[in-house]
């Protein structure tokens, strides 16, 4: 039989057995690193009193103490706090009080910066808490500012339109890749909230409710959202090698022509263009390498993209963004050009 004793959670006395201590303690531990400083104190208070509250639940449907199983649960409702902030958890080791001061008030100073406070971007994230089938409708509509069920009407009419089955594969890859707004900090970057302190503590209380299903519902649900996930990724991990093979052979033919343009511009040689029989070999050789090097930059983009779905992490900065797309579209207009007037020369 496991050891338990007495424990006081917000003014609460609950009998705990030993492991369910230790797992209780080191949450709270990291939840303390997690909002610090005065207005993280108050949000660790509300967090334990809501502990509090699901412990006493736990007790109301008859169980003698809490174990192991139940501390679990209460993270599983409150989040972890990797899941809070998006990041690894800070985990200190204070020494005394006066390093323990000194870490809080260098904490709170930086939770006043810009590092820790976002603008309040909106970012696309699957709307779970608003969904009928995966919440890609639901997030949509936060994104964009429109009411969901406006948006559903607008996607059936749509699917009608169309005889359902193109809407259907969108909607489903859709729902693949889209990440789904499951943490407090992704709840606010999809609404477009500031990223506070107070703010992901306030998401972390609204969003502590004991889930609508248990039992076998709940791993059915978690089985299908791991398939599409998997599904999902296998997708973007097939365009992933496409857009680099595209760029790759795009790379290749644009150095071929490259070739071709300085043989024939400086060396007079045009028997590497010359077979091509498509018009003025300088002008062919420089057509057909800009023509080449428009397919470059969206096969990185697309085995950017195809990354950053996979393994989660940021895309492209907006001025590589914008410099790509500057790029591409130099690269456009100047092959179409080429290309019109070789054919009007030939």
């Amino acid at each position: 039989m496991k050891k338990t004793f007495p424990v006081n959670i917000s003014g609460k006395v609950f009998y705990i057995d030993e492991d369910a201590y230790e797992l209780l303690l080191n949450y709270l531990n990291q939840i303390q690193s997690a909002f610090s400083g005065a207005e993280g104190d108050e949000i660790v208070t509300d967090i334990e009193g809501r502990i509090a509250e699901l412990f006493d639940e736990r007790i109301s449907n008859g169980a003698n103490a809490i174990i192991y199983t139940d501390v679990n649960q209460v993270i599983e409702i409150m989040g972890k706090p990797s899941d809070i902030s998006d990041s690894d958890p800070v985990e200190t080791t204070i020494t005394d009080e006066e390093e323990k001061n000194s870490t809080i008030d260098s904490r709170s100073e930086q939770s006043a910066g810009d590092e820790t406070t976002s603008t309040g971007k909106k970012k696309l994230y699957r709307n779970v808490s608003d969904k009928v089938l995966g919440g890609v409708l639901s997030g949509l509509a936060t994104y964009l500012d429109w009411d969901a069920n406006i948006m559903r009407v607008l996607y059936l009419v749509l699917a009608i339109a169309t005889y359902f089955w193109p809407l259907t594969i969108l909607y489903l890859v859709a729902w693949m890749i889209i990440p789904p707004a499951n943490t407090p900090r992704r709840v606010l970057e999809m609404r477009g909230e500031p990223i506070t302190v107070d703010s992901i503590g306030k998401t972390v209380l609204s969003t502590a409710t004991p889930p609508p299903y248990v039992g076998f519902i709940k791993e059915n649900g978690s089985v299908i959202t791991n398939v599409f996930s998997f599904i999902g990724k296998c997708i973007m991990g097939f365009l992933g090698i496409v857009g680099a093979l595209g760029a790759v052979v795009a790379t290749g033919f644009t150095l071929f022509f490259l070739v071709a343009f300085i043989a024939a511009a400086v060396f007079n040689s045009y028997e590497i263009i010359d077979w091509m029989n498509c018009g003025p070999s300088i002008l062919a050789a420089l057509a057909f390498m800009c023509v080449a090097m428009c397919f470059i930059i969206p096969g990185i983009s697309l085995s950017w993209a195809a990354l950053s779905v996979i393994f989660n992490s940021r895309g492209a900065a907006k001025t590589t963004i914008f410099l790509a797309l500057v790029l591409e579209i130099i690269f456009v207009v100047t092959a179409f050009v080429l290309v019109i007037y070789m054919q009007n020369y030939h």
